[in-house]
């Protein structure tokens, strides 16, 4: 009975928490929007200068943004509103998404799609795609010299297998154990919500997620999901 009423009691503190950080992700924003129209307002008549300082403060605001939606996708409550998926789709979509930050880094993704036509899955298309954009945006930091990331598709039994492959620092051993726990991060400028947010979406949908690393040669995220329907 203490270890149910302890439960239950972490359950609450959790809600309470989630609940506190949706409220002040929604107030930050606010001055956010404000904040952005000035910016603009601020470029109509600016130097060329002055431009690449009002450049550099929106780009630092983008960056609060993508926080405040991390912190916002976790404390929702888990919506299954689930519908038939195709993964091949999603991923080609991620792609076409990503490659422009990718070139602009000097790295290309490449996809290794096995039989596209079986890659349908019931799950929430938008979820999936917000997974995988952060799996391929994390391996876009951990890549400071260029090189490729390799989106792989796989059927494995009653399973779809997802990986993405960088060419990055890698990860040291002991760190593996701790990606997943929120705010967790090796990068100087991480939140340590991104992976949290990964594997949150992989739950919903009754996968697994596990990490392959070799320092200096690269990291690979494996994703399996179920394709019972």
């Amino acid at each position: 009975m203490v270890k149910l009423q302890e439960k239950i009691d972490h359950q609450n503190n959790l809600k309470l928490l989630s609940q506190m950080a949706a409220t002040i992700a929604h107030e930050i924003r606010n001055p956010m929007t404000s904040i952005n129209g000035f910016i603009e307002l601020l470029k109509i008549n600016s130097t060329e200068e002055n431009k690449k300082y009002l450049s550099i403060i929106k780009s630092e605001l983008d960056r609060m943004d993508q926080i405040l939606s991390e912190i916002l996708y976790l404390s929702k409550p888990v919506e299954r509103q689930f519908e038939v998926v195709s993964v091949a789709k999603i991923i080609n979509e991620i792609k076409e998404i990503m490659s422009p930050l990718a070139n602009f880094h000097n790295i290309t993704i490449d996809l290794k799609i096995d039989k596209p036509s079986d890659s349908n899955i019931l799950g929430n298309p938008n979820r999936i795609k917000q997974m995988l954009m952060n799996l391929v945006k994390n391996g876009i930091e951990e890549m400071c010299q260029g090189g490729s990331i390799t989106i792989s598709l796989k059927n494995v039994k009653e399973k779809i297998q997802i990986i993405v492959c960088d060419e990055g620092r890698g990860i040291e051993k002991e760190d593996i154990p701790n990606l997943f726990k929120p705010y967790f991060t090796t990068k100087k400028d991480g939140t340590g919500l991104g992976l949290q947010l990964v594997k949150q979406v992989v739950e919903e949908h009754d996968g697994i997620i596990y990490v392959k690393s070799t320092l200096n040669v690269g990291t690979s995220f494996v994703v399996e999901l179920p394709t019972n329907m």
